[in-house]
């Protein structure tokens, strides 16, 4: 780690003190969709086209964490062997909405020669509804050769835009299961995939006699479209309820959309 720690310093020092004959290179993002639903996956791919003698990338992004989250990020074959010194946090990327990445070749002697293509592989969670942007950033050397050389590059820096619907539905349902836990409750959990204007929530014994009546203000958003309510497993009265098979039911109500339902069985069991 020392020895690689001294050559990204001596890479990115002279750096700065010329540059390689190598032509421009042309760096920019693609999108694996342009548009997709509140919960699904955006693929967001770093693409150069052709170069020679690349030995370290270090790539700048910021993206719309009000509607994007990151999860992760991959190299792809031809970068396989460098070494990375800076990867983006997952909790420090979705609370700025930037990104850092660095890496250089591990082996000794020349960089990758390269026919175009993508070098890295960044992926997100849509969170919200809306248009979201992801942009590569200016930076001073994005890439470097053997010699330490930055390689001339032309960064687009066009925002790329997915458009994020809203699908009309919810999921529902409670852990631990059996209930409850040691502290004697369970989490009831609502993840909807669109805004909620209203949810009705009632919990019914087998023979379908209520039980428990939640108000949609008793919930608490624990992240965008993902509310938690905690149950003690007593009934409206707050006496403990008692063992047996206890049936969730949801009614979910969105705006521009009919109202949805669902159902999810609860096993208690003290």
């Amino acid at each position: 780690m020392k020895r690689m720690t001294v050559a990204l310093l001596v890479f990115l020092f002279l750096s700065m003190s010329g540059l390689s004959l190598a032509r421009n290179v042309s760096m920019d993002l693609r999108l694996d969709q342009q548009q997709v639903n509140v919960g699904g996956n955006v693929s967001v791919k770093v693409n150069i086209d052709q170069v020679s003698d690349l030995k370290g990338i270090n790539i700048l992004i910021s993206f719309d964490n009000l509607k994007l989250r990151y999860k992760s990020i991959s190299k792809e074959a031809i970068i396989n062997d460098f070494v990375e010194d800076i990867l983006p946090k997952v909790e420090i990327s979705n609370t700025t909405g930037k990104m850092e990445y660095l890496a250089v070749r591990g082996s000794r002697g020349s960089g990758v020669d390269f026919s175009g293509g993508s070098i890295l592989s960044i992926n997100f969670t849509a969170i919200a509804p809306g248009e979201a942007s992801v942009n590569l950033n200016p930076n001073d050397v994005p890439l470097g050769d053997s010699i330490a050389n930055a390689i001339p590059t032309n960064i687009d820096e066009k925002p790329k835009t997915v458009r994020i619907g809203e699908l009309y539905k919810i999921r529902v349902f409670n852990y631990p299961n059996p209930a409850p836990d040691k502290q004697g409750n369970t989490i009831i959990r609502c993840e909807a995939f669109a805004h909620l204007k209203d949810l009705e929530t009632r919990i019914y014994d087998i023979s379908g006699e209520p039980v428990k009546i939640i108000d949609f203000n008793e919930f608490k958003q624990v992240k965008p479209l993902t509310f938690d309510y905690t149950w003690d497993c007593t009934n409206q009265a707050g006496r403990d309820v008692a063992n047996g098979t206890y049936i969730l039911w949801v009614k979910a109500s969105f705006d521009g959309s009919e109202a949805q339902y669902e159902t999810w069985k609860i096993a208690i069991l003290r």
